[in-house]
C-alpha cells in the first residue's frame, strides 16, 4: 500500500521518515486524543467527552458522558452515555466520529466541540478557550518483563468554557464555566483492546498505587493542579503539582515541593447497625508546600453527581466489554443511561461495571485561610486496590 499524505504533512515538522499516517511504535495501545471536562458551579452537572485516534488499530473512537442531578439531593441521579466508533482512515484528517466533533481554532488556546442533536437525545456546542498557558506534565515510561509497558506524555490547560449541551432532551446554557482540558499521546494502559494473553505475567507485580488523586481547580487568581499516588500510609509513590497564573499575568508558575492530606470517605450501613467507609470521596484537605516553604490548605469535595468513565468506553466499557480502540466496524454508536447515587450504587443490570468504584466528578476548593479564595474544577479520587481507610469489602477490588 502505498504512503498517505495527511494534511498535517504540509508543516516542516516529520520526526520519522514517513507520512502523518503512521506513529513510529506499532504497539495496538498507541492512541492521541483529547478530553474535556466541565460542570457548573452549583454541582447539578457533570459533563465529561473523549475522542481518540488509534493510529496502529485504524480506529477513531470518542464518547460523552454526563451526570445529571438534583445537588442538594442524596440520590436520585443520572448518568447519561453516547459511545462512538469509526474506521480512521481515509478521513484520518478529520477530528469527527459520528456526529462529535474538536475543531481547533487556535492551538493550545481555543477549542470548539459540537456535537449533532442526534438519536440519542444529544447535542453541544463548546467553546474552550485557555483561562492559563496549558501545563506539560512529566512524560512518563513504564517498562515491564523488560517490555515497554506504557510510554504517556500529557498536557492540561485550565478553561473558560462557552455555549450549550443538550442531553435528554433538555437543553443546558454553559455561560463561562470553567473547563479542564488533556490531550494525550502514547501508549496506554486502557486503550487499543485487552493485553495479550502471550505476554508472561509478571514475576514481582508492582503494588497498587492506593489512593490516587488527579485534580485541576480554577480560583480567582490562579489554577491549581496536583496528581498523587499514596498506599495509605508512608511515602507518596508519586506526585506531581503546577501553580498556573491566567494569560496576562506575569508571575512565574511554580511547582510544589511536597503534598499532605486529610481524607473523609463517603460511609454506608453495613446491615449489622454499624457503617462501612467506600472508596467514594465526601471531602478531604490537602496541603501544598509552595517553594518558600509556605503551605497551603485547600478543601475539597465533590459538587456533582459521579461520573463513571466505563460509560465512555473505560475498563472493557462498550457493549463487547473490549474497551477503547477496537475496530467494530466503518461506524458504530452505543447509548446508555444508569441510575446513579453518590456512593457507588449503579443501576446498570446490562453492563459488568468491573470498576464500578472508579469515578470522577466535578468538584469545589477551597483555601482554608481565605474561603472567599475558591472555585471549581475536574476532581478525580479513586482508590486502586487495597487502603486502610476503606471497608473489608472493596479490598482488592480494582487489579
Amino acid at each position: 500500500m502505498s504512503r498517505r499524505l495527511t494534511r498535517l504533512d504540509e508543516f516542516p515538522r516529520h520526526q520519522i521518515g514517513t507520512t502523518f499516517d503512521m506513529v513510529a511504535d506499532g504497539s495496538p495501545h498507541w492512541s492521541d486524543g483529547f478530553y474535556f471536562t466541565t460542570g457548573d458551579p452549583d454541582g447539578r452537572s457533570a459533563w465529561f467527552m473523549g475522542l481518540r485516534l488509534h493510529a496502529n488499530n485504524d480506529v477513531l473512537d470518542a464518547f460523552v458522558c454526563v451526570s445529571r442531578g438534583e445537588a442538594a439531593s442524596a440520590r436520585g441521579g443520572r448518568q447519561h452515555n453516547m459511545r462512538w466508533s469509526r474506521r480512521l482512515r481515509p478521513e484520518i484528517d478529520d477530528i469527527r466520529c459520528g456526529p462529535l466533533s474538536v475543531d481547533i481554532i487556535e492551538g493550545l488556546r481555543v477549542l470548539r466541540v459540537r456535537c449533532d442533536p442526534n438519536e440519542h437525545g444529544h447535542g453541544c456546542d463548546l467553546l474552550w478557550e485557555g483561562w492559563c498557558p496549558p501545563y506539560n506534565e512529566d512524560h512518563v515510561q513504564v517498562i515491564l518483563n523488560g517490555r515497554l509497558h506504557s510510554d504517556r506524555s500529557n498536557y492540561l490547560q485550565c478553561c473558560t468554557v462557552l455555549g450549550w449541551f443538550e442531553v435528554a432532551g433538555e437543553r443546558v446554557d454553559v455561560n463561562t464555566w470553567t473547563g479542564v482540558r488533556d490531550h494525550s499521546w502514547g501508549i496506554g494502559n486502557n486503550t487499543g483492546g485487552p493485553r495479550s494473553v502471550a505476554i508472561a505475567p509478571l514475576l514481582e507485580p508492582p503494588a497498587p498505587p492506593g489512593l490516587r488523586q488527579w485534580c485541576v481547580f480554577r480560583l480567582a487568581d490562579r489554577a491549581v493542579y496536583w496528581q498523587f499516588h499514596h498506599p495509605g500510609s508512608g511515602a507518596y509513590t508519586k506526585f506531581e503539582s503546577q501553580c498556573m497564573f491566567p494569560y496576562g499575568d506575569d508571575r512565574e508558575p511554580f511547582a510544589y515541593t511536597a503534598v499532605d492530606h486529610d481524607i473523609r470517605f463517603v460511609e454506608v450501613a453495613d446491615g449489622a447497625g454499624g457503617a462501612v467507609a467506600v472508596p467514594r470521596l465526601a471531602e478531604g484537605v490537602v496541603r501544598l508546600t509552595r517553594p518558600d516553604g509556605v503551605v497551603e490548605r485547600y478543601a475539597i469535595e465533590p459538587i456533582s453527581y459521579p461520573v463513571y468513565l466505563q460509560g465512555g468506553g473505560y475498563f472493557a466499557g462498550f457493549d463487547d466489554g473490549l474497551g477503547r480502540g477496537v475496530y467494530r466496524g466503518d461506524l458504530h454508536d452505543e447509548a446508555d443511561t444508569w441510575d446513579i447515587d453518590r456512593t457507588i450504587a449503579v443501576d446498570a443490570p446490562d453492563v459488568d461495571l468491573n470498576r464500578a468504584h472508579y469515578a470522577e466528578a466535578w468538584g469545589r476548593c477551597t483555601n482554608l485561610d481565605d474561603p472567599a479564595d475558591t472555585g471549581t474544577g475536574h476532581l478525580e479520587c479513586v482508590v486502586l486496590g487495597p487502603h486502610p481507610a476503606i471497608g473489608a469489602i472493596q479490598r482488592g477490588a480494582a487489579s
